[in-house]
């Protein structure tokens, strides 16, 4: 039978952070945080919304995990939580069985943590009206607090989430040829992410010539010409997991100009990759970023320079100006170096993180991408 030792995430320090914080249970709502906890996915939770799926910890007690009645036996098989409480859809409203779960452990006049940013107001309204004298506060630092430090296994899945996205664009890159459509090039990338791996596409940014000035074009008609820029910002699903890789290539021979803007951007990238270190926090990145930009004359219009990234796609820490959170080993991060010009032309580069005791480790190195891929015109 499954274990809470079992799980993907580090259950352990999501149990000793619920002790330590001033709630007396916590109650996660989010796809992610649900899935953190339970280890299993509800896909229903995602595709329709009034599945609501949520987790009542306190952090000592064994949780208890409500949910639609029609998902209680998968979730039994996948998850190791066994105190397991469902409601009928159209029946029994889950927030019933939430009140009455929190009445059965006690906690109805209890400072309880709930995600806000994702429960709904009416459920909300409904919670405090069956339980007056509950005290609810949001809990979505506490959450990101714990997913913030990758398990071992967390960090194993997301380098070979990104290993096998790079595999999957290097190849489409080189399959590129004159005459082929931006969509002909999604077509490709999408089954050779799904062939690494993946469960899902998560989202496939990939453009020509003068649309990788745009940073998230769907890819369109263009037909590529020789000469052309190729920009992809992709992703997938894997365990659940985001890849999130950016890379750049050429239809043809590198030219001076794309030689000087990608030697400058590399540049700026080794710097900002080689400060993901313990101590230093994102704010002081993007303080440095934006220095080594204004240094090699580049436009630095950008809110952030890289995040974290897991179980959903922007996580903290975020290499931000307003993000104080010092960095610790086991954190993941992507450094995004780009500059584009809408409507002519992009270059961009993504990579994969660790923060280690030493120094940062790129776990993103299928795709060398120090200098732009030339692709046989």
């Amino acid at each position: 039978m499954k274990t809470m030792q079992d799980a993907v995430g580090d259950l352990d320090r999501m149990s000793r952070t619920i002790r330590e914080s001033d709630y007396d249970a916590v109650v996660a709502v989010s796809p992610e945080n649900v899935n953190y906890i339970s280890d299993v996915f509800v896909s229903t939770q995602v595709d329709i919304r009034d599945r609501l799926a949520l987790i009542v910890w306190d952090g000592e007690r064994a949780p208890t995990f409500i949910l639609c009645a029609v998902e209680e036996g998968y979730v039994r098989q996948e998850s190791w939580i066994t105190d397991i409480r469902t409601y009928k859809e159209f029946v029994t409203s889950p927030v019933t069985v939430l009140a009455d779960a929190l009445c059965d452990l006690g906690l109805e006049q209890s400072r309880i943590g709930i995600e806000l940013d994702y429960l709904g107001a009416r459920y909300l309204t409904a919670l405090t009206g069956l339980l007056p004298s509950l005290d609810v506060a949001p809990c979505e630092d506490l959450f990101a607090k714990v997913r913030m430090i990758k398990s071992p296994r967390e960090r194993e899945i997301m380098t070979q989430a990104f290993r096998g996205t790079e595999q999957a664009l290097m190849e489409t890159f080189q399959a590129a040829q004159p005459g082929i459509t931006e969509r002909d090039m999604c077509y490709g990338l999408s089954d050779r992410i799904l062939r690494s791996g993946a469960e899902s596409v998560a989202f496939s940014h990939i453009n020509a010539g003068p649309n990788t000035g745009f940073p998230h074009m769907d890819p369109s008609d263009y037909e590529l010409r020789p000469g052309d820029i190729l920009k992809a910002d992709t992703g997938g699903y894997y365990s659940r997991y985001y890849s999130n890789v950016g890379r750049t290539a050429k239809l043809g021979k590198l030219n001076d100009v794309d030689r000087s803007w990608w030697g400058r951007l590399r540049e700026i990238h080794h710097a900002v990759v080689d400060m993901l270190r313990p101590g230093n926090a994102g704010r002081e990145l993007f303080e440095a970023a934006t220095r080594l930009h204004e240094k090699h004359d580049i436009p630095f219009p950008y809110a952030h320079n890289g995040h974290g990234i897991g179980l959903q796609l922007h996580e903290y820490p975020l290499i931000s100006p307003h993000d104080h959170t010092v960095y610790e080993p086991g954190m993941m991060s992507t450094v995004e170096t780009r500059v584009r010009w809408p409507g002519e032309v992009g270059y961009h580069m993504e990579d994969l993180v660790e923060i280690t005791d030493g120094a940062p480790v790129i776990r993103s190195d299928y795709f060398d991408n120090e200098e732009i891929l030339v692709v046989d015109a």
